[in-house]
């Protein structure tokens, strides 16, 4: 377990799949023991919290762990209100779910809306789905990212409060059971560095540089 930092929303499935372990045992049911154990060894890594240092070089970090699916353009009216780069993150059940802050910051803005629980794969899915939104700021650099449920994810979990300073690479939450995660930040201050189909790291994969760097 020391070995295998895990999030704090683990407990209670691996005390529900033990409870089938003991009541399988309970009623020689010797033929399903497999089943729980499997199960628990599943739970556990999708409930996986690795330990993420950020690199050293600049630029805005990935929020997540997963591929690039999709890299456009948008106005994006809750937090930035201006043209943004967006770019979208397709979270396998395979990949860590935890989801973290691209850039050191205060916590600006939070907005939870209800929606649909399609496959994340499908063409509508990021934009009909269930989510949370979280805007970042630091003086003049500003980020937003949304948290999205999938047809087997169903719950969203925000560890941030509005007013709240994070640190770049730092946890804001996770998504149960695959989802997407998508950025936008402001077209005239970025250069994204990603390509479609590319795998990335949340906290240690570089999206792209700033336009503002020196």
């Amino acid at each position: 377990m020391n070995n295998i930092p895990l999030d704090k929303r683990v407990w209670p499935g691996v005390v529900l799949i033990g409870v089938l372990g003991i009541l399988g045992g309970a009623f020689h049911m010797s033929y399903a023991m497999p089943l729980p154990a499997v199960l628990l060894i599943a739970h556990l890594l999708f409930f996986r919290d690795p330990r993420r240092e950020p690199p050293r070089v600049q630029g805005l970090l990935a929020p997540a762990d997963g591929t690039v699916v999709k890299i456009d353009e948008t106005f994006e009216n809750q937090f930035l209100h201006e043209q943004a780069i967006r770019i979208r993150i397709f979270l396998s059940i395979f990949d860590v779910h935890v989801t973290r802050s691209p850039l050191a910051g205060i916590i600006k803005y939070q907005r939870y809306v209800k929606g649909k629980f399609l496959n994340a794969l499908r063409k509508n899915a990021f934009d009909r789905n269930e989510s949370n939104w979280i805007g970042i700021e630091n003086r003049a650099r500003r980020v937003l990212v949304r948290q999205i449920t999938g047809a087997i994810a169903r719950r969203i979990y925000s560890d941030v409060t509005i007013g709240q300073v994070i640190g770049r690479g730092e946890k804001l939450g996770m998504i149960c059971y695959g989802s997407g995660v998508e950025i936008c930040i402001p077209k005239k201050m970025f250069r994204a560095d990603v390509r479609v189909g590319q795998h990335v790291a949340g906290g240690a994969t570089i999206l792209g540089a700033w336009n503002d760097e020196a």
